[in-house]
């Protein structure tokens, strides 16, 4: 098989996860909250309280499922974590308590700990190294995508069948499509196929950027336990892992709550999950923009861009009170959070490189699991104390003003160059 063949081959593996993503974004609790809270009888915060449990488990999970990733098959992984949350999806369209919810909640985010980016992101950062951005990008324009054509599908449904009908659907696409794509298409790595990364010549390393740009002294040629201890001790990987953990307590906050907004503004389901799924569905364009911009340009500075762009929508988002005022917002802030998802790999791989990639992300996806679980319930608690989420969204804004500043200092203080050396492809 040669160079083409390899090439060829990487980029459908780019594909099946793009597909993976896609189906993602038939997540139907956002659209459903506000039934959920008839049907249990309940507030915004408990009913959100769902989303945390599953992010704080997918967190927890994520640590172990890093560590295990360097030395087992993400496919694996995979396969049985997807099987696992197509079912748990299935199940949940039979719950009959808000205990019932929180469980399968639970059992969702761990098998989702297996299945998720994780996994997902080792197996690109195999099969890519010099367009590993491009990469990732493009993978993850699948969830923007499926998010605009899928969110008002999943309104719809909600609108016309109920909650029930909309877990029928999420679970049932999982089971149906990503199950068959990992265990038929999905490969590992390169080497399973006699080829190599990016079609390049064996003499590539998986590795752009030297380990931990400031502290190299501090990552000692020694086993992977104390390795990772010395990141541990690195103040980088903290405030790394802050700034995208503020970023998902606004993301997360903002987009669990979006569709009750603005069904209190008297805007019908369907509408109201359109908007949604516009949101993050112009993610798509921002997550494979910013992918490529990261190929070429230093990822701190465009992380910053982004970060910038969420702030500008919230700006947008505080004082509107009609959908005129929204669709501005659902551009600016859209393509400002879509592209988190392809960024965090990036920056965790300029900073630490990818000796430990899988352990050093599977950490900092903890980080970023409890900023999810923490933006969903604090809009809903809110919300149920004054009745309104002006109050909620302008700490928001704030919280994203700190996310920018933790991001600027994780890389350290003195300026970084602003366009990437050459990669040279040998």
């Amino acid at each position: 098989m040669g160079k083409n063949d390899k090439i060829f081959y990487g980029w459908w593996v780019v594909l099946v996860i793009t597909i993976l993503f896609f189906i993602g974004g038939a997540a139907p609790f956002a659209v459903v909250l506000k039934q959920l809270m008839t049907q249990f009888h309940t507030g915004r915060g408990e009913v959100s309280l769902c989303q945390s449990i599953n992010s704080i488990a997918g967190g927890v999970m994520g640590i172990f499922v890093g560590r295990m990733l360097q030395r087992n098959s993400p496919k694996k992984f995979m396969l049985w974590g997807s099987v696992i949350s197509g079912l748990c999806t299935l199940i949940i369209s039979l719950a009959h308590s808000l205990w019932f919810l929180y469980l399968f909640f639970l059992i969702g985010g761990v098998a989702g700990a297996f299945s998720n980016a994780i996994a997902m992101f080792t197996i690109l950062s195999r099969w890519f190294s010099r367009k590993w951005g491009t990469a990732i990008g493009i993978a993850m324009t699948g969830g923007g995508i499926g998010s605009i054509l899928i969110q008002p599908l999943v309104g719809n449904i909600a609108q016309n069948y109920g909650w029930q009908a909309t877990y029928i659907l999420a679970g049932g696409l999982v089971l149906a499509i990503n199950v068959p794509l990992i265990l038929f298409v999905l490969k590992d790595r390169p080497e399973v196929m006699g080829l190599r990364p990016d079609g390049g010549k064996p003499a590539i390393g998986p590795a752009i950027i030297k380990p931990n740009i400031q502290n190299p002294e501090k990552l000692p040629a020694t086993d992977g336990n104390t390795r990772f201890l010395s990141y541990l001790k690195n103040p980088s990987l903290w405030l790394m892992g802050l700034s995208f953990a503020f970023a998902a307590i606004g993301s997360s906050a903002v987009t669990t709550q979006e569709v009750s907004l603005l069904t209190d503004m008297h805007v019908s389901d369907t509408v109201a999950a359109t908007a949604r799924g516009i949101t993050l569905g112009i993610g798509a364009v921002s997550a494979l923009a910013s992918g490529w911009l990261a190929d070429r340009f230093f990822s701190r500075y465009v992380t910053l861009l982004f970060l910038i762009l969420s702030i500008i929508g919230m700006f947008i988002l505080v004082p509107a009170v009609s959908m005129s005022q929204i669709w501005p917002f659902v551009v600016i802030y859209g393509l400002g959070i879509g592209a988190g998802g392809t960024l965090l790999p990036i920056v965790t791989k300029d900073i630490f490189g990818a000796r430990d990639f899988s352990a050093i992300f599977g950490f900092v996806i903890v980080l970023l699991a409890i900023g999810n679980s923490i933006g969903a319930p604090l809009a809903g608690f809110m919300f149920d104390a004054t009745g309104s989420y002006h109050r909620v969204f302008m700490i928001i804004t704030g919280i994203y003003a700190a996310a920018i500043i933790a991001l600027y200092f994780a890389f350290g203080a003195n300026p970084k160059p602003f366009v990437r050396p050459a990669k040279s492809a040998k």
